[in-house]
């Protein structure tokens, strides 16, 4: 996990679990896995941080099919984001909900009640690994910032 994740997520989860917190069984529903990345980075890095993570601009890259693995692209908000000045992270998906996190998450409920304590406990862990997995491509030579290095937890 990198330093500055770690801080970050001891930091600012709760925001996260009240934004997990309001979601709807109809709403969650409709969510796809940058869905939940644009939501974990948006209450983890970008709580109250000086420098900011450009949401809007995530890259999804799926070379899978029924499986495989999503990357994401996660660029700081910056004019023309250079090589370094990007996050990314990654999950692994299946075809059904017995492979496939989100899917098994998913009730597919059309109604309006909030989910369950269970459920939004899971999608926190979901969150939390999407943080885990996170490394900062290019952090090295003349360019490293010692935030990104990799720590145990």
């Amino acid at each position: 996990m990198l330093k500055v994740m770690k801080e970050k997520w001891d930091k600012n989860q709760n925001a996260l679990k009240e934004r997990i917190g309001e979601l709807t069984k109809k709403k969650f529903n409709e969510f796809d896995y940058i869905d939940i990345v644009k939501m974990t980075f948006e209450n983890i890095f970008n709580k109250d941080e000086e420098e900011m993570l450009d949401i809007k601009n995530i890259t999804e890259i799926d070379n899978g099919d029924y499986q495989g693995t999503l990357l994401y692209l996660i660029p700081f908000d910056t004019y023309q984001p250079s090589e370094y000045e990007y996050l990314m992270t990654h999950v692994s998906y299946g075809s059904c909900s017995g492979c496939d996190t989100l899917q098994s998450l998913q009730d597919w409920s059309d109604n309006d009640e909030l989910l369950t304590i269970e459920t939004q406990s899971d999608l926190l862990g979901l969150c939390r690994d999407l943080i885990v997995n996170t490394i900062k491509p290019y952090n090295g030579g003349w360019r490293n910032d010692n935030n990104f290095e990799t720590i145990e937890e």
